[in-house]
C-alpha cells in the first residue's frame, strides 16, 4: 500500500493500480463495499473518485499490480513518504 496526497492535503490509500485498454487508469483504495464493488481515483477524461465494479473492467484490463513503487502518482497527486 501506498499513500497518495493532492494539492488540497486529502490523502488517499491505495491498494493496486490497473490500466485499461482504453488507458484509463485505476488507483484502488482500502474503501473496498463488497468483493466486487471498491472505491476507486479513476484517470479518465476527468479525475475523480468513485465506486468501481471490478467484475466491469476486469475484461478490458492489460496491466494490474499491487506492486506500487514504479507507478506515478495520479495527475494532481503524489506520493506521500
Amino acid at each position: 500500500m501506498r499513500q497518495m496526497q493532492n494539492e488540497y492535503g486529502d490523502v488517499i490509500n491505495v491498494l493496486e493500480h490497473w490500466i485499461l485498454r482504453n488507458y484509463w487508469e485505476y488507483y484502488i483504495t482500502d474503501d473496498k463495499f463488497s468483493d466486487d464493488i471498491v472505491r476507486a481515483l479513476v484517470m479518465g477524461d476527468e479525475t475523480e473518485l468513485g465506486d468501481v465494479s471490478l467484475s466491469e473492467i476486469k475484461p478490458y484490463t492489460i496491466s494490474r499490480t499491487k506492486d506500487l513503487e514504479d507507478i506515478m502518482p495520479a495527475v494532481g497527486w503524489k506520493w506521500k513518504e
